[in-house]
């Protein structure tokens, strides 16, 4: 039996000053900012392990906590009249200002593990924790979550003898865990901004005030996850082949969601737990040497995964009195459907001169279907589901090869959306007026409609429509994400110049990318607005030594 602490403690401080006699509108700017973090952990391991003939049982034990707190004081001050001592004299600062801020969070941790091994053959894990966190509502702070796993290794069975087979395991496990809420979100929070002034009586000066900037909620709980996993691990002919299979399938409740409300109560939106989210998924990986001789070896690894994800239920709520649990319309979830579901006008082209363009709608705007032809376009009746913003599957690839004194490696990353999957919403620049459109280049820059060009695939933005929809585009994508070509000098080479190796080398990031996305980048949903930057694509050349 082995006891274990582990304590850390850790605090920062950081200061801010700066004077700038050019601020403010050139009348002058001072400001000192203080700020301090503090963390400190503390963990409290028991282990114990103990071999009975063919059985091996091991347990542990971990209690621990964690908490940090932050504190930060801001003066500053501008219209500086004599800015000679610059930060050292706020006080002469005609408009001055003071502001504080501070915060603190704190979790509590115990674990309880077993383990136990017959003869390498069955294994079996079994796991309870309890975590709590200062963030969720007085009643709910705390959480369960057990967790169990068995195996199974075929291959140490007597019976088992497929001499091309090496290694073939079978496990299969059952779990839960839980997602933390941002700090004080069950409490109604307060804040003291210029915003927020009154004044007394008749002639008075205002005076600051405070108001609320969140809603409580003292119901607000864990997240919790609970799945089920089933996968085989494999090494084939020699292990030269390796990998693994899985299939889990979790469901996730009292999901942690910011749900919209009406305005009227002074709120946009509650952090509450709502309804169920299905996910199943698929996923393979597989790491191979299909080469391998004196001078040439070329080994390779492959993953591929999919995910699928359904909303099994919300707040429970039938309001129209249809029979069916009520969609939450205005937070984007829908029952059946994948939480990234896009709800959208659909478009059907765009606008142009010689048409019969309705009251509201200019040409170059999108024309929107009119999915009842009632002639009118409304968010009741006309929005349907478009795709979703979730991939179908990802895939990387990567590859060594290695020839005498030479290795190139690539790897190549792709993730692909099927027919309606992977969607993005391209928004184009919103520039009010035709000359600002023009002089940004936008017309020739992006396919945008204009007079000369009426079959451009995006619309104007200098025409504001009644309804503006959001074109949506595939993301889907194959990267070259990273190559390097490098050569090992030979031995007798570098030992003359008293060197153990030395090798040359040439790599690149990011080099090419196909995709029918328009914009930035399609990994990132980095689109056609001119405020994203571009994926940095990279070359680098070096030479490595080792004395």
């Amino acid at each position: 039996m082995r006891y274990k602490i582990n304590f850390n403690k850790s605090l920062n401080w950081s200061e801010n000053f700066t004077g700038n006699k050019y601020g403010a509108s050139l009348s002058g700017s001072v400001s000192k900012v203080h700020a301090s973090r503090s963390e400190e952990t503390l963990d409290n391991i028991l282990t114990y392990e103990k071999q009975f003939n063919d059985h091996r049982v091991a347990g542990t034990l971990v209690y621990g906590y964690r908490k940090a707190e932050y504190n930060i004081t801001t003066a500053s001050g501008t219209n500086v009249p004599n800015i000679s001592l610059s930060y050292n004299s706020l006080q002469q600062a005609l408009i001055q200002e003071i502001s504080s801020g501070a915060w603190n969070e704190a979790s509590l941790y115990q674990m309880a593990r077993a383990n136990y091994n017959f003869k390498n053959k069955y294994l079996f894990t079994g796991t309870l924790r309890r975590d709590g966190f200062s963030g969720f509502s007085k009643n709910n702070k705390f959480a369960l979550f057990p967790s169990a796993g068995i195996g199974w290794v075929l291959t140490n069975e007597p019976f088992f003898n497929i001499s091309k087979i090496d290694y073939l395991k079978l496990r299969a496990s059952y779990g839960q865990n839980g997602n933390q809420t941002p700090r004080y979100s069950s409490l109604p929070r307060v804040s003291a901004i210029d915003d927020y002034k009154y004044v007394f009586g008749d002639g008075g000066s205002s005076s600051m005030g405070q108001a609320m900037v969140s809603l409580a909620n003292d119901d607000l709980s864990w997240e919790k996850t609970t799945g089920m996993n089933y996968g085989i691990d494999f090494g084939l002919l020699e292990n030269r082949i390796t990998g693994n299979i899985e299939y889990y399938k979790t469901k996730t409740s009292d999901l942690l969601w910011d749900m919209i409300i009406p305005q009227v109560t002074g709120f946009s939106s509650i952090k509450t737990n709502i309804g169920e989210v299905e996910n199943s998924g698929f996923e393979l990986y597989v790491q191979a040497t299909p080469i391998r001789t004196k001078n040439f070896s070329w080994d390779f690894g492959f993953n591929y995964s999919a995910n699928k994800n359904k909303i099994n239920k919300l707040l429970g709520y039938d309001h129209d009195g249809d029979g069916t649990e009520d969609d939450l319309v205005s937070s984007g979830l829908f029952i059946g459907k994948s939480i990234g579901t896009i709800y959208d006008y659909e478009i059907d082209g765009i606008w142009q001169i010689d048409d019969e363009i309705p009251t509201g709608y200019h040409p170059g705007n999108y024309k929107i279907v009119d999915q009842n032809g009632d002639g009118k376009i409304n968010a009741a009746d006309d929005r349907v589901f478009i795709g979703k913003t979730e991939p179908l599957f990802s895939t990387g690839f990567q590859n060594n090869l290695n020839y005498r004194n030479f290795t190139l490696r690539f790897f190549i990353n792709a993730i692909q959306g099927g027919k309606d999957g992977y969607l993005g919403g391209q928004a184009v620049p919103n520039l009010n007026s035709t000359g600002n459109f023009a002089n940004a280049n936008h017309f020739t820059f992006y396919d945008h409609w204009s007079v000369t060009n009426p079959n451009a695939k995006y619309s104007v933005f200098y025409h504001v429509p009644q309804i503006n929809p959001t074109k949506y585009c595939s993301r889907s994508f194959v990267r070259l994400q990273d190559i390097s070509l490098a050569y090992d000098l030979d031995q007798s080479f570098v030992k003359n110049f008293g060197l153990q190796n030395a090798r040359l080398y040439l790599s690149g990031k990011n080099l090419f990318t196909f995709t029918k996305w328009d914009g930035w980048d399609p990994e990132t949903n980095q689109g056609i607005n001119s405020g994203y930057y571009p994926v940095m694509k990279s070359f680098s050349f070096g030479i490595d030594v080792e004395f």
